[in-house]
């Protein structure tokens, strides 16, 4: 995952009325949880914001948050979105160990056509479009690609098959269905 840093400030004042002073100045108001269990209240410029993260695909992401000269690692939790416009309203994050393993939650890129699909005149279902990982934070990706090319009418792709390698571990039921191919 490439790197992602964005620059904060410290908030002072809470609440409705101040977060809708910091939107209306291009802000974006957030917190961050503290490792320590204390929270952080933060303000980060809205377009440098949506500049560093287009591309992401991922809620889930791995920052830098530079408040003065103190870098903190940290994993977002929550975006919280306007309901009319689309924008972001709020951001949530947690600071994390970068030795300690987080779970996350991967999206999932379903490709190929499955054998089902082509000669069995099967329709793919998709039930999941997202698992969720075991990992050390420097090793969070945003998405993984997982081939249903294989699959014939009435087969399904479980969570277990899936194989990410040794740095992560697949927390999601292990029976839980990814994809199938059910009979037309």
């Amino acid at each position: 995952m490439n790197q992602i840093t964005l620059n904060a400030v410290v908030r002072n004042e809470q609440g409705s009325n101040a977060a809708g002073r910091l939107r209306r100045a291009g802000k974006i108001p957030g917190v961050i949880k503290r490792i320590s269990g204390e929270s952080t209240l933060i303000a980060i410029d809205a377009y440098e914001y949506e500049m560093t993260m287009r591309g992401h695909k991922g809620n889930q992401a791995l920052v830098t948050l530079k408040i003065g000269e103190t870098e903190i690692a940290a994993l977002t939790r929550e975006i919280q979105n306007d309901v009319i416009t689309g924008k972001v309203s709020h951001l949530d994050f947690g600071e994390v160990d970068m030795n300690k393993t987080v779970r996350v939650e991967i999206a999932l890129n379903i490709t190929g056509t499955p054998d089902g699909v082509k000669n069995g005149g099967g329709i793919l279902q998709i039930a999941r479009r997202s698992i969720h990982v075991d990992c050390l934070p420097a090793d969070i990706i945003e998405i993984v690609d997982v081939d249903v090319s294989a699959l014939k009418v009435g087969e399904s792709l479980m969570a277990a098959q899936i194989q990410l390698g040794d740095k992560y571990s697949v927390t999601s039921h292990k029976n839980s269905v990814i994809a199938t191919v059910a009979g037309a």
